[in-house]
């Protein structure tokens, strides 16, 4: 946290050395790697002691606690805590010791505050509505006007529990003015993680946002009077004030019964409609039934929507504008990234383009203003290490990315490996497809090759027939010897007949595997080679990434790495914009599912399938 906070001030102000750190730490393993890391980042000066925060805080200045203008903390959830002696007069509440120490290290935190400091601090919900000396503590933070906000997070975004967490705010400049608390409910907005989540760039702009500016956002934030808090006797539940479940979704019993859209439904989409003007009535037509609407004809299954709203006049427009403001916006533009190496000026980029960017795309409809500024977020976080390195040596070959040296220098190999790497992928497909089949599906007329137990059992006859041709061929020339020495020659010549005819037998039946394998060995075959050629050039790769690094002067680089913005800043808002139209199509999709099979056609067609079972049981027999 304090390393992120030196970050920020340095990104921001360009100087961050006259910031004083200070901290203390329970475990001795946690406080030695947050030593190493002061040091690994510069950080020299860095007061950061080990001991018990609460029993004994030790950042002490003539026998009183040290004063700060910023605190910031995550300190366990639920923690127990032993006697205290040292500096009682912290604590205006005395929780229980056990499982209840979050509220005493937010008394400790507001106790070391200045009188005009802030702090932020990371707590389990359960704080936010337990009552007792709990309440007592909502209320005395309120009363005093120290508490400024409330935010809500997503559940599973810190190591270790998945329980959702909170952020309070409390900032003691202007306390005794202040009147409302804002909530901020964020806990539908992150990244999904396999074992941990993750709030992205996005969704940390808009929490900072919103809180900066104080906003009321339908669904997301708003600003509660004191006296409001305290008719909900102090509860911080935070979707008492900020609800942001999705609506149920509605269900109109005539559409269920006899078909047809509601036009209420319909209408609900007006957002979308705003956006693409005439795709309302490509999809849509009104019923002869009041009150409703119908699906075209010519969308027959829920899978034409999709390709309806994709190819629609309106939406290719729409992309369009957002790729000419994406080229416009960098005309504009390009010219500041360029002077970074003179100027040095990445915070006031930072500045410039975090307002530019969202006027400009938000415009467009799409894209409101927060999606804009979220747009610019993920942007930002893309470039930033970048930009500083630009900064600091000028436009250096090493930002540029292997492919896209590859690209500008050996397309040619480049090519060659997307090419066996295609290949290779459709091989794969191809041998997993026949793999996955169930017992009995497979049939050697639909595939070109063979499952691992077939081929096994082709493979195993091939053997047999092998060995079983040796045997033949020296029965054979033992009779054939034998016959020589005019022993019995007809019964011998009629056996070797014999022979002969089965050897034969057996090499045909061995040349028919052998042609029916002969496809499957190709491919196998082919599927190494792409393996072998794919290993080869990524083996080279980077041999010749290094010789065409040398080779690219600075103005050369500059001009690969700033195609390179420009593609991930057109790439970004086409995301955004991709994600629009999924989420149109998921609704035009649920409202077909929905109202298609009604109860009429469902009746109809049971006394369609009863009438064709009585017609088959009557033809066999047992009715009549």
């Amino acid at each position: 946290m304090l390393i992120e906070n030196k970050n920020y001030v340095e990104a921001r102000y360009g100087d961050a050395s006259r910031l004083s750190f200070y901290g203390q730490e329970l475990s001795g393993t946690t406080w030695s790697l947050c030593k190493m890391n002061m040091l690994f980042h510069d950080i020299f000066d860095a007061e950061i002691l080990q001991g018990d925060t609460i029993a004994n805080p030790l950042h002490v200045e003539n026998g009183e606690l040290k004063r700060f203008d910023i605190v910031i903390a995550n300190p366990p959830f639920s923690a127990h805590y032993s006697d205290i002696k040292n500096f009682r007069d912290r604590f205006h509440y005395w929780m229980p010791k056990k499982s209840k120490a979050d509220f005493m290290f937010v008394q400790h935190m507001v106790s070391v505050l200045k009188d005009n400091g802030r702090m932020a601090v990371v707590m389990p919900h359960g704080v936010l509505f337990r009552g007792s000396e709990e309440k007592s503590m909502r209320q005395w933070l309120v009363d005093r006007g120290y508490l400024e906000a409330v935010i809500g997070l997503p559940s599973g975004l810190f190591y270790g529990t998945g329980i959702p967490a909170s952020v309070l705010i409390i900032n003691k400049k202007g306390a005794a003015n202040r009147k409302e608390v804002l909530f901020i409910n964020a806990d539908r907005e992150y990244k999904e993680g396999k074992n941990q989540n993750k709030l992205r760039p996005e969704d940390i702009a808009k929490i900072s946002y919103i809180y900066k500016n104080k906003e009321n956002l339908e669904g997301y934030a708003r600003k509660i009077s004191k006296a409001d808090l305290d008719k909900e006797d102090y509860n911080f539940n935070i979707r008492r004030y900020v609800d942001n479940s999705p609506p149920a979704e509605p269900q109109d019993i005539n559409a269920h019964l006899h078909g047809g859209i509601p036009t209420v439904e319909v209408d609900e989409l007006q957002p979308y409609w705003n956006n693409y003007t005439a795709l309302r009535t490509s999809i849509f037509e009104k019923s002869p039934k009041e009150g409703y609407h119908q699906f075209k004809k010519l969308i027959d299954a829920k899978e034409d929507l999709k390709i309806l709203v994709l190819a629609h006049e309106d939406v290719y427009k729409k992309r369009k504008a957002y790729t000419d403001c994406v080229n416009d916006w960098w005309t504009n533009n390009v010219s500041k990234l360029e002077a970074l190496p003179e100027q040095k000026n990445v915070y006031d980029l930072y500045r410039d383009f975090s307002v530019s960017i969202a006027n400009d795309f938000s415009a467009l409809g799409i894209l409101d203003l927060h999606k804009s500024r979220g747009a610019f977020a993920s942007y930002w976080d893309f470039l930033e290490t970048d930009l500083k390195s630009i900064s600091a040596s000028g436009w250096n070959a090493e930002l540029i990315p292997a492919d896209d040296i590859l690209q500008s220098q050996f397309p040619e190999v480049l090519e060659e490996l997307a090419t066996n790497e295609a290949r290779r992928d459709e091989l794969e497909a191809l041998f997993n497809e026949v793999n996955e089949l169930e017992e009995g599906e497979f049939d050697v007329d639909n595939y070109e090759v063979f499952p691992k137990e077939v081929l096994k059992e082709l493979k195993d006859n091939i053997k047999d027939y092998n060995a079983a041709i040796r045997d033949l061929k020296k029965e054979v020339k033992a009779l054939k010897i034998r016959i020589k020495t005019n022993e019995e020659v007809e019964e011998l010549t009629k056996e070797l007949t014999q022979k002969e005819i089965a050897q034969q037998q057996a090499e045909t039946k061995k040349a028919i595997i052998e042609k029916q394998l002969a496809k499957h060995t190709e491919l196998t075959n082919e599927l190494k080679t792409c393996k072998a050629t794919i290993a080869e050039i990524k083996a080279k790769k980077e041999d010749l990434v290094a010789k065409a690094r040398e080779k690219i002067t600075p103005e050369e680089a500059k001009v690969l790495i700033l195609t390179r913005f420009k593609d991930v800043l057109h790439n970004t808002v086409m995301d955004y914009v991709n994600r629009y139209e999924r989420a149109l199509i998921t609704e035009l999709e649920t409202r077909f599912t929905k109202y298609q099979n009604t109860l009429v056609n469902i009746l109809d067609n049971r006394e369609e399938a009863a009438s064709q079972l009585n017609n088959f049981l009557m033809e066999l027999g047992y009715e009549g």
